[in-house]
């Protein structure tokens, strides 16, 4: 470690012969004054002519010892004050530092430790003039070996020292709570080790220059679990993501998000398998759903869309066009008549989209507000400038894929009430965590259907009320995005339906009420009347049996 300085006092040595005058006392042997003619003034003991024993030796250059001679020279316990203001006391040994000691330099530099031949080697304590705190092993001078570094800021590295830097396995504790056990090249982890986080997360595997880079295992403060390849901090690469809600992912990754093939197998057992893109099921795939359907073809936004092919459980099979997540022939058309006098309409399942947060994941560059900063995103977050940490304020940002965000940041995720106005029209007005849709929100789609309600995730999830563009209004329970639990359906052509809802359509026991005064109340599954029911026609008849897909099959 460069900086480190020693002092090597040199033999001193003035014999009977040289040119100096005893002043005073017994020269020889007993206590006098020695003066010589460049300027060295000695005063203490004697012995054959030697300096030994106690006495002080003053220089011509200002420099003073005070200590133990034996034969000439500092060899004992002493002091020594350089002129430019360097100051050791310890021991000395043939006219040089050696032994135990502590050394101060005028710029705050003090060393407590043991020395040979004039440098720090064995065991000490080192104090820098900026703070930082060093007790351990020194070799020549640098650190070398175990020890523990206290830096200036208050973060601690216990561990291996080599050439006077970390190396090697040690534990740094940072400010901030994290704590790192591991491999060490300088101040970078490097290797293999394990990095844990205030809030719960912990990190497991492969490090290269600060980074999780190669094979690790990343567990979540919310439970869930990331195992695979990491690259440059990024979870980027093959691997395998549990969520505490039952889903796993397999496949490949790239920024943190399902990218390229993969698997996922979701919490009810359904099961999706294909290509992803930024977290979302995007071109060729197969779905297998939970009710042992399945739908094989091309995914946009996460949903089936373009040409496809489903295979319902009953055995029909529908192949043709899809638009988000809907065969076409099935978004606008309505249930066929019960053979009853007197029947209703099935009601209509309703076409939507399931929406997630835009996820980003490059380090693509973001286009700022003029007036504020330049903005640049990292493995999804935010940085101001060149800042080394990720943003913290309030801002309007464009991201990489045209979409315009307009608020609160904390440590680069959007934070708190904003609005974000996606490229193709739509628009969240709403609160936001850890850079997703959370809390309240407003939710608009260019042709005119809104929600309006809770999000978790980035989904809807909670209560809340969807608006379709042709007048239809749900008001209900909402989760993961779809019309779940309780809820009222009022379609544009005036039927309403009450009831239970799964997977966006009637399914359960519900209601439905029609213009011309008929009521149907009993069971629905997927859409349709289904199980035991009772419809009452607009007569008044009144019909009880059970219902298969829309038909009266056992009155």
């Amino acid at each position: 470690m460069k900086g480190f300085l020693y002092i090597l006092a040199l033999c001193l040595c003035i014999p009977s012969v040289v040119y100096a005058a005893c002043v005073k006392g017994d020269c020889r042997n007993g206590t006098g004054r020695l003066e010589s003619p460049d300027g060295r003034v000695y005063t203490g003991e004697f012995k054959s002519g030697y300096l030994w024993g106690k006495g002080t030796l003053q220089l011509a250059d200002g420099s003073r010892y005070s200590g133990d001679f034996v034969r000439g020279r500092y060899d004992g316990t002493g002091t020594l004050q350089a002129a430019d203001g360097r100051k050791y006391t310890g021991q000395f040994k043939d006219g040089v530092i050696n032994g135990k000691g502590t050394l101060t330099t005028p710029d705050g530099l003090q060393y407590n430790g043991e020395f040979v031949l004039g440098r720090f080697h064995g065991h000490g304590s080192l104090f820098y003039p900026d703070g930082r705190e060093y007790t351990g092993d020194f070799r020549n001078n640098v650190l070398h070996g175990q020890g523990k570094l206290i830096y200036a800021d208050g973060s601690i590295f216990e561990g291996s020292f080599k050439d006077g830097r970390p190396d090697g396995k040690g534990t740094r504790r940072y400010l901030n709570g994290s704590r790192y056990t591991g491999g060490f090249v300088g101040d970078k982890r490097q290797g293999y080790g394990v990095l844990e986080m205030p809030d719960g997360s912990r990190y497991e595997g492969e490090f290269k220059d600060n980074f999780y880079n190669g094979q690790g295992t990343l567990v979540y403060d919310d439970g869930h679990i990331y195992t695979g390849e990491f690259e440059k901090g990024s979870i980027t690469g093959k691997g395998t993501m549990t969520w505490p809600d039952g889903k796993k992912y397999t496949g490949e990754f790239v920024g943190g998000q399902p990218q390229g093939k993969g698997t996922m197998v979701y919490g009810d057992k359904s099961r999706y398998e294909g290509e992803w893109k930024n977290g979302r099921r995007q071109g060729k795939g197969t779905l297998e759903y939970a009710d042992g359907s399945r739908y094989e073809g091309t995914f946009v936004a996460g949903e089936p869309n373009g040409h496809g092919r489903l295979t319902r459980t009953d055995g029909t099979v529908y192949d043709g066009q899809f638009v988000a997540g809907r065969p076409v022939d099935s978004v606008a058309a309505a249930a066929g008549p019960v053979t009853v006098a007197g029947q209703e309409k099935a009601p209509e399942s309703k076409s939507r989209e399931k929406v997630s947060v835009p996820a980003v994941s490059t380090d693509a560059e973001v286009k700022p507000a003029p007036e504020v900063h330049r903005f640049i995103l990292k493995n999804g977050q935010v940085y101001a400038d060149e800042e080394t940490v990720p943003y913290s304020g309030t801002a309007r940002v464009t991201l990489p894929d045209g979409s315009i965000y307009n608020g609160p940041f904390k440590d680069g995720l959007m934070e708190g009430r904003g609005e974000l106005e996606y490229a193709d029209g739509r628009k969240y007005t709403g609160t936001f965590h850890l850079g997703k849709r959370e809390g309240q929100g407003l939710y608009t789609y260019p042709d005119g259907s809104r929600f309006k309600g809770t999000f978790k995730n980035g989904l809807f999830d909670g209560s809340g009320e969807y608006r379709f563009r042709d007048g239809s209004v749900y008001t209900g329970d909402f989760a993961d995005g779809r019309f779940s639990g309780q809820g009222k359906l009022v379609y544009n052509d005036g039927k309403v339906y009450t009831g239970s809802f799964k997977n966006d359509l009637p399914d359960g026991h519900g209601t439905l009420r029609s213009p011309d005064g008929s009521v149907y109340e009993g069971g629905f599954k997927r859409g349709r009347r289904s199980g035991s029911g009772r419809l009452r026609s607009a007569d008044g008849r009144m019909t009880t049996g059970e219902f298969k897909d829309d038909q009266l099959v056992t009155p």
